[in-house]
């Protein structure tokens, strides 16, 4: 009897130590350009827990609440154009609505194609590598100071090849704030807006495909540890990406996710 206890103690704090881990792996890799769904795909299989879809879509939501409080201000913005009582507002909200059409498509045709990757660790582990790529090349073709694009002169077409890009982002391996951040810097857009644009645009993004699966979320107190330390592990890594973005040092992340693909491939 008492060996039962114990096992089962063990057990209980098995599962939240997964949770506690999986919370701030998500927190952190969900803005820094590492890819989130990459960094749990690949803990998920070494901690041997299995695909956990659910979990995944709760800690997301999480994170989104990240960024509704590290942009605060902005949001606040985004709703007063939401009702015409901001010039700014009115701009990001279309900025937004724009981007956020490929975006849903794609991930309305390809979800089912999409959430199979999330079992098979060795293409994530490619995906990886080519995040590495993308950052790489962004960076080092980056238009940011030469068109220095902000909210009032960024044009339909970059806010939808940005969208296209946040699509591609639900590959897991594929770095959502990564792919979103090298399209914006390429296509000339402002450092400082590059970033802000790419945090605000996956609200509706992350809340959207949220939405689909929430029905089969169940939440737990293993959830709620995850959602705990994902939400400020997520305000701590905003944070830090915003200096990154502005001080170009993004293409610092390629050497990471080219060493994590490649040892993913190796022994996963």
């Amino acid at each position: 009897m008492l060996w039962n206890k114990h096992s089962t103690f063990t057990k209980i704090l098995m599962m939240f130590y997964e949770s506690f881990l999986l919370g701030l792996i998500q927190g952190i890799t969900e803005f820094l350009p590492i890819s989130s769904s990459g960094h749990l795909v690949i803990f998920q299989k070494i901690l041997n827990v299995g695909n956990q879809i659910e979990f995944d879509v709760f800690l997301h939501f999480a994170t989104v609440f990240a960024i509704i409080i590290f942009f605060r201000k902005d949001v606040i913005e985004l709703i007063k154009g939401l009702f015409g009582k901001s010039t700014i507002g009115k701009k990001m909200v279309l900025g937004i609505i724009i981007g956020s059409i490929p975006t849903a498509v794609i991930g309305f045709i390809f979800k089912d194609f999409f959430e199979a990757k999330f079992g098979q660790p060795g293409i994530v582990s490619v995906m990886l590598i080519c995040t590495g790529l993308i950052l790489w090349f962004s960076e080092k073709f980056s238009k940011s100071d030469i068109f220095n694009k902000n909210y009032t002169s960024t044009k339909m077409l970059d806010y939808l090849l940005i969208g296209l890009a946040q699509g591609i982002a639900i590959m897991p391996g594929i770095s959502r704030s990564g792919a979103t951040i090298s399209m914006a810097l390429l296509l000339g857009l402002k450092k400082e807006w590059a970033f802000k644009y790419s945090m605000l645009l996956s609200i509706p993004a992350v809340l959207g495909a949220g939405i689909l699966e929430m029905e089969k979320v169940k939440i737990t107190s293993q959830y709620f540890l995850g959602g705990i330390i994902a939400f400020f592990s997520g305000i701590l890594a905003l944070y830090v990406l915003s200096k990154i973005v502005v001080s170009k040092k993004l293409h610092n992340f390629s050497y990471y996710l080219w060493l994590v693909g490649i040892l993913g491939l190796i022994f996963i």
